[in-house]
């Protein structure tokens, strides 16, 4: 992330950045479904491969910013958001593919474990922002929730009358986890960071 400190960027030199983070973005995405559709997944697997490269190439590119223009980074960002970013990428992509190395008790206990670490490093997060990432969070928070409670509500609706049929857990929270980053990048948009 990137506050507008005041000091804006060319308009040439936006429209450069954009378009790395654009390429960048589009290669990875493209990979992760090009890897998820070659590996014949079930969709709400392929959404978990898709959201866990996003997520994991969000903590990089944080981590870059970071490194590269630590004065930028907001107060309360930094190593915390990228170590949220790189466990929620790791939550997501565990079920999909660590049964090959661990039988799935030892998995789940792993991502219990690193949902734990998670949570605790979100909540260091939430104390050590400022008042700006703070309400972004709680923005955030609010827009998904409004969201995915008027989608909620239109699905359970159509499945009871039995219009539609039901979506698994992981599917769920494959939809959830993408309405997060969607508002996410809404509320930081609408306090200036991009």
């Amino acid at each position: 992330m990137v506050i507008d400190d005041g000091n804006e960027p060319s308009l040439k030199r936006k429209l450069l950045v954009g378009g790395l983070l654009a390429a960048v973005g589009a290669v990875v995405g493209a990979s992760a479904a090009r890897a998820a559709l070659t590996a014949n997944l079930p969709w709400e697997d392929a959404a978990a491969v898709i959201l866990s490269a996003a997520l994991i190439g969000m903590a990089v590119i944080s981590g870059v910013v970071m490194a590269i223009r630590p004065a930028t980074v907001p107060k309360g960002c930094g190593t915390l958001q990228v170590a949220v970013l790189l466990a929620a990428g790791l939550m997501f992509l565990a079920p999909v593919f660590a049964t090959r190395w661990a039988g799935p008790q030892i998995v789940f206990a792993g991502i219990a474990l690193v949902l734990i670490g998670q949570t605790v490093a979100n909540l260091m997060l939430w104390r050590q922002a400022d008042e700006m990432l703070r309400r972004i969070m709680s923005e955030t928070a609010v827009l998904t929730f409004w969201i995915v409670q008027t989608a909620l509500f239109l699905y359970a609706a159509a499945e009871r009358l039995g219009l539609i049929n039901g979506l698994s857990a992981c599917g769920m929270i494959s939809i959830l986890m993408a309405v997060y980053l969607f508002s996410s990048c809404v509320a930081a948009a609408r306090r200036g960071i991009h």
